[in-house]
């Protein structure tokens, strides 16, 4: 990824970590449940400033545990890391898909080209309401 992109999509990204937070319960500040409407709104936001993009989603198994982040470039683009021990004390993080590998939730399962996609497999997949991408 470029310089300029990368600041570009960090940019978006700063900003949709302030919506999700902004949206989340004060009791969750690491935006734990909320990954897959973060991403959603990432997704929405990138693609509105023609950036291309995809939603990954990485589980453990039917109804296991489960996260969803954003490529851009082959770069990982996630704002609910912090939900991580790793990645605590990082609103966005965004790594090389190699450097990524070492992580487990970063291990794709699932790739979704539109919102409407990841939803259908959300509900197909019974994730809880209150995790659901919004539209």
């Amino acid at each position: 990824m470029n310089a300029n992109l990368q600041s570009n999509v960090m940019a978006i990204a700063t900003d949709v970590r302030y919506w999700a937070e902004g949206r989340a319960s004060d009791d969750r500040p690491d935006l734990l449940g909320w990954c897959a409407r973060a991403s959603a709104e990432l997704f929405k936001q990138l693609k509105a400033e023609d950036i291309d993009a995809e939603i990954h989603v990485w589980t453990a198994g039917v109804g296991e545990e489960a996260h969803v982040f954003v490529v851009v470039d082959d770069h990982i683009v996630d704002v609910t890391a912090t939900q991580f021990k790793e990645f605590a004390e990082t609103p966005v993080v965004i790594l090389h898909y190699k450097e990524a590998q070492a992580y487990e939730f970063y291990q794709t399962v699932h790739v979704f080209h539109s919102i409407t996609e990841l939803l259908s497999y959300q509900k197909k997949s019974r994730w809880p309401g209150s995790q659901l991408a919004f539209i």
